[in-house]
């Protein structure tokens, strides 16, 4: 099966009777998502080293999130178009809620490595509300629900560990966090029974019956059968793969040449986070001023290649803040245009299966990143960067390449 790159051109009043009010609805709890896991997600290596544990088995524990989303995500795209993005959705949110309540009250890695399992294997809220959210929007206004979305999500953790850090003492504040994220989530359960609708139309689960329209059985096999998305997820995993190992290698960057320590850290991970909510508010200004959404990702790519070659030649702190600016620019733009390409590119019955499947290229990413950034900065402080510069380049080259075929 090849996916058309084109929109579906669907009247979004079939899926939902208020398509701006469902979006409202899915901004309010994306946001609120967001919120209740970034006054826990700070917090948690810390309660791992708490409980004594030694530096790779907090590593193990940490990774295990994002080494289950790997598989997971394709999985949860799959069933979000065989049963519904509204049922899915519900039963992942109340499995969160009970995860985090259970989580607030664990005292041994075991406790935390199972709830972090199982929340690596549900959750996926924020890929369900962008899948939804592509449902009942379509051209520029899918590309400004993803930007508002994106910003949200920096502004959410922005807040959360200053809250966290504001009311709650250094014992409590993991349990308190704990209980705190658990309510969030508790009231996003609550205005998703009451106001999200449905968009997956009925004809899309029934086509999904048929023994031709099976999902395919492995994440490779996928891959193959949407042949027009494949420069796009190539190129998300480069891209990807070179930011993480970037934000990975930043703070022993900024210690080794520039003296910075754990505060000054915090001030540097303050500064992208708002970097990043200005620079996300801009995307769609950015698809009214270049509509081909296409082209407008090789744009970025290349400033993506640039401002990680103008972070190699840094030297000295506002020079490498400048570079940090563009680079939350060139990054922010480019995971709302990839995300509103894979949107753009799937049709009713495959839309969360192709998100879900792009949502594991960052599983894996996430998991090697921080392996390949180590690795290197223990041959040189600067190969982590270097790499970062040619992953960059050969995303970009596939963008290119893209073009050359088609013409």
């Amino acid at each position: 099966a090849v996916v058309s790159t084109q929109s579906t051109g669907r009247n979004t009043a079939d899926m939902s009777s208020n398509p701006q009010r469902l979006t409202n609805v899915l901004l309010l709890i994306s946001f609120l998502d967001y919120l209740g896991v970034s006054l826990v997600y700070p917090l948690m290596g810390l309660k791992i080293r708490e409980l004594g544990a030694s530096q790779f088995l907090s590593g193990v524990i940490s990774s295990s999130y994002g080494a289950i989303q790997l598989f997971s995500a394709t999985a949860h795209g799959i069933v979000c178009d065989k049963y519904g993005r509204r049922q899915t959705l519900i039963f992942c949110l109340i499995l969160i809620t009970c995860s985090y309540l259970s989580l607030s009250s664990t005292l041994s890695f075991l406790g935390i490595l199972i709830v972090r399992s199982v929340l690596g294997m549900v959750k996926h809220t924020q890929a369900t509300f962008k899948i939804i959210g592509g449902d009942v929007n379509t051209g520029t206004s899918r590309s400004t629900f993803i930007s508002k979305s994106n910003s949200l999500s920096g502004l959410a953790f922005m807040i959360g560990p200053f809250l966290s850090a504001y009311f709650f003492s250094p014992e409590t504040s993991f349990q308190y966090g704990c209980w705190w994220c658990t309510g969030l989530f508790v009231l996003t359960l609550f205005i998703t029974c009451l106001f999200v609708e449905e968009t997956l139309p009925n004809s899309a689960s029934d086509k999904l019956d048929k023994p031709s329209d099976k999902p395919s059985s492995s994440i490779v096999q996928r891959f193959k059968k949407y042949k027009s998305l494949q420069h796009i997820l190539i190129y998300r995993f480069c891209a990807a793969l070179s930011v993480i190992i970037l934000r990975y290698f930043t703070p022993l960057y900024t210690k080794h040449y520039f003296g910075f320590n754990a505060k000054h850290a915090g001030y540097m991970t303050s500064f992208i986070g708002f970097s990043g909510i200005i620079c996300s508010s801009l995307a769609g200004y950015l698809a009214l001023l270049i509509p081909d959404k296409l082209k407008l990702t090789k744009y970025l790519s290349l400033l993506l290649i640039l401002s990680i070659l103008l972070t190699l030649l840094s030297s000295s702190m506002p020079w490498f803040l400048a570079t940090q600016f563009i680079l939350s620019f060139a990054t922010q733009n480019l995971r709302i245009m990839v995300d509103s390409l894979i949107l753009s590119a799937a049709s009713d019955t495959d839309r969360g299966e192709i998100f879900g499947l792009g949502a594991s290229v960052i599983g894996l990413c996430r998991v090697g990143g921080p392996v390949i950034a180590g690795s290197l900065a223990e041959l040189h402080m600067m190969l982590p960067l270097v790499c970062s510069v040619v992953l960059a380049a050969a995303g970009s080259a596939a963008l290119f390449n893209f073009k050359q075929k088609q013409s």
